[in-house]
């Protein structure tokens, strides 16, 4: 997974892509307006991903569309709204939603709040151009993500250090 950057972000895929196109990694950084070894870097497993405005160029560069370096399983609305661009403010200002704000959109899509109420699926569904359904799954895996780093967290926490 990556440190930083876009989540779900596949570097494999995008390394295919580079290399299917007859690309040097120092070509691409230049067509796309970035230093080589940020393409390396974009392109190493546990490295760094891009953010959604360099991802957009990169895709560009290679005539490739931006959702095909993300794992929307993985991702989520956060890569969804990658492929589009966009940041969670410009999401919420984009949304037809008067009742979603930034604040409840950041929580929803990190998964700090496990309500998604129906008209906030409905309004998101139609954003992302997604089915209500795949909006609230990707809310749920947004959830357990959440409940799965908290509880691996609070044993990392309880745990006594080794020797004593």
């Amino acid at each position: 997974m990556p440190r930083s950057g876009v989540v779900g972000w596949k570097p494999s895929v995008f390394k295919r892509a580079r290399e299917e196109k007859g690309l040097t990694p120092a070509e691409l950084a230049r067509r796309a307006g970035l230093s080589g070894t940020v393409v390396g870097r974009y392109e190493r497993e546990g490295g760094s991903a891009p953010t959604p405005e360099t991802l957009q160029r990169l895709a560009v560069a290679l005539g490739v569309p931006p959702r095909e370096f993300i794992d929307f399983r993985q991702a989520g609305w956060a890569g969804r709204r990658a492929v589009l661009g966009l940041t969670q403010d410009q999401v919420v200002e984009q949304v037809d939603d008067p009742d979603l704000n930034v604040q409840t959109y950041r929580a929803l899509e990190a998964g700090r709040t496990r309500r998604l109420r129906a008209a906030q699926a409905r309004s998101l569904a139609r954003f992302f151009g997604v089915s209500e359904e795949e909006v609230r799954a990707e809310h749920e895996q947004a959830v357990a993500r959440r409940q799965e780093s908290e509880r691996i967290k609070g044993e990392g926490e309880g745990r006594m250090p080794s020797g004593r």
